[in-house]
């Protein structure tokens, strides 16, 4: 009966709508708890730099990185309205790097740059050289062709390097040193640069093929494009006077070795610097950390002139080499670059365990912004672009602030909801005296 009196007092009637109140505040700031977070300028040691995409639209400039699986793709729009796409994953790929370049706007492709031959990072370019127009494509000094064997090696009948294959090999006596391919995936990608063309005032062009090399810059309105790696070989092979393609053979690693192979280089835009490393090593044993001879990201590192270290000393986006393999990033690469965010371009529960706990430990030690590594298994498409006049990113999936997000606000709904049943029900039923006499 007493119960039953307090919830037809004034009293309980207020609390009660004050309960509801704080419920209902509850909930929305929930849906809500990014824009409030930033608002209050909380959660600044954890993903601070996180935006919302439209914050980015008026940002002179995005970089892309797409979620494609255990592969690499990343799109990046330029100042004057001109693209580079580097690599598209593997051919299931290509549809979904496809449409997400049609959803930015994107009907032409300035710039497409396949690092190496490895099918996770060029399976997909097919796909998108079929539905868009491409006008410089860059390639690795790999040679397509068939046969197990160096001696029974065949260049592909539409590979444009095949003459100066022959001569290297003649000239040098040891097929090893040029990288031999012979997955189809690679020879079709081969077929696809070499018959791309391109529409510019109404007339029909074929595409510019360059095999990249250390030394290689591309330029432009307020950014430009560095290539550091492969290096050249010691006798220089100008491929033009072979070719069609334009370029220089570079070194190789082996014929197995595609890794080796791999583009190094940054896209410097304003202010910003954005590195790539493809897949190069720097060992062959994960229990290696001191860097070895004879393998790329080493050869890199020792080639580099004191006006290079000092570009690199300051990257702004590490994407991690080789999907955060055990055998890239070294400590000796990371302490150079000293990047300010890294991003591992991985699928999610992937056979190879990428990223490797080397790697991730090595990329916190000398990254230096707090904001967690940014992985598209966990984060999906990861978006730079300047916001505020400061580098920020988007992700496209729940993060995992949001996830520590809501098991604080489960602990904050049972924290309330035990307070709130205190003071409404407990509080009000107390024993009442017995006077005495």
């Amino acid at each position: 009966m007493k119960f039953k009196k307090f919830i037809d007092t004034k009293e309980f009637q207020i609390k009660l709508v004050v309960t509801i109140t704080f419920l209902l505040l509850l909930i929305l700031s929930f849906f809500f708890s990014s824009q409030i977070e930033n608002a209050l300028s909380l959660n600044s040691s954890y993903n601070k730099n996180q935006t919302n995409y439209n914050l980015l639209n008026s940002s002179k400039y995005l970089v892309e990185y797409i979620d494609v699986g255990q592969g690499n793709s990343c799109l990046v729009q330029l100042p004057d309205d001109k693209t580079i796409l580097i690599d598209g994953g593997n051919v299931s790929s290509g549809k979904i790097v496809s449409d997400y370049i049609q959803s930015r706007g994107i009907d032409k492709i300035d710039y497409m740059i396949g690092t190496h031959a490895d099918a996770d990072h060029i399976g997909g370019l097919g796909y998108v050289l079929e539905n868009f127009e491409v006008k410089n494509i860059y390639r690795p000094f790999q040679i397509a062709g068939i046969g197990s064997n160096s001696d029974s090696f065949v260049p592909h009948e539409n590979e444009d390097l095949a003459e100066v294959y022959n001569v290297i090999v003649s000239e040098e006596g040891n097929r090893n040193k040029v990288s031999r391919i012979t997955t189809n995936i690679y020879k079709n990608f081969i077929d696809s640069i070499y018959s791309e063309t391109y529409t510019e005032n109404n007339i029909t062009n074929q595409s510019k093929v360059t095999v990249f090399y250390d030394g290689l810059k591309i330029y432009g309105q307020d950014y430009e494009l560095e290539f550091y790696a492969p290096l050249v070989r010691d006798k220089v092979y100008d491929l033009s006077n072979y070719s069609d393609t334009y370029g220089f053979a570079t070194m190789g690693y082996g014929t197995t070795n595609s890794n080796g192979n791999s583009a190094i280089f940054s896209i410097t835009i304003f202010d910003e610097t954005f590195f790539f490393t493809g897949d190069a090593s720097f060992s062959s044993s994960s229990e290696n950390e001191i860097p070895t001879s004879g393998y790329a990201e080493q050869d890199f590192i020792n080639s580099l002139t004191i006006e290079e270290k000092q570009k690199l000393s300051n990257v702004s986006v590490y994407l991690m080499g080789h999907h955060g393999s055990a055998y890239s990033s070294s400590e000796m690469l990371m302490s150079l670059i000293t990047p300010k965010f890294v991003v591992v371009s991985v699928g999610e529960n992937n056979t190879y365990d990428h990223p490797s706990e080397n790697a991730i430990e090595s990329a916190k030690k000398y990254k230096s912004e707090s904001d967690p590594i940014l992985s598209t298994a966990v984060f999906g498409n990861i978006v730079f672009g300047e916001s505020d006049e400061n580098l920020k990113y988007v992700l496209s999936k729940a993060s995992e602030a949001n996830s520590i997000r809501i098991s604080w606000y489960l602990l904050g709904s049972i924290i309330f909801i035990f307070i709130e049943t205190f003071v409404i029900f407990i509080k009000p039923i107390k024993k009442q005296k017995i006077k005495t006499n």
